[in-house]
């Protein structure tokens, strides 16, 4: 069933010094957090805050992620986070990132995730969602 989302958003994040190791690159625990801040972004731009899921008792934990580390990031740089979304089936959906830094691919990842509501798996994906990110479903 997977399906591409038409909706794709670049954050931005400029490396910070406390995100570096001793050998002065960011450290491989820190992209996730990027995700993080990327995912939160792009259901902001298309109208979904996730205070607004959670406010409506939904939850999308990461079930697993897959990073592949093509070259280091720096501090001082700025990453530019590419994200996207396919819906793998009925109940799943990936998270896509390429990070690049003044354009060169540094990274590559994704993340799988599915939404619970109120503490349980819900069996549908809420539908401001659906209509926010697989339009064509509605149609």
């Amino acid at each position: 069933m997977l399906r591409k989302s038409p909706r794709t958003h670049t954050a931005r994040i400029e490396v910070r010094y406390a995100e570096t190791d001793a050998m002065a690159v960011v450290h491989h625990a820190v992209y996730p957090v990027w995700f993080e801040q990327a995912r939160s972004e792009i259901l902001r731009k298309y109208g979904i805050p996730y205070t607004e899921l959670e406010a409506t008792g939904y939850q999308s934990p990461v079930l697993a992620i897959e990073i592949e580390y093509v070259k280091p990031a720096r501090y001082g740089d700025f990453a530019d986070i590419q994200v996207s979304m396919i819906q793998e089936d009925r109940l799943r959906f990936r998270f896509k990132y390429e990070v690049f830094v003044n354009g060169t691919l540094i990274t590559k990842a994704s993340t799988l995730h599915l939404f619970t509501c109120q503490g349980k798996l819900s069996r549908t994906l809420p539908e401001k969602f659906i209509r926010a990110f697989f339009p064509e479903e509605l149609s």
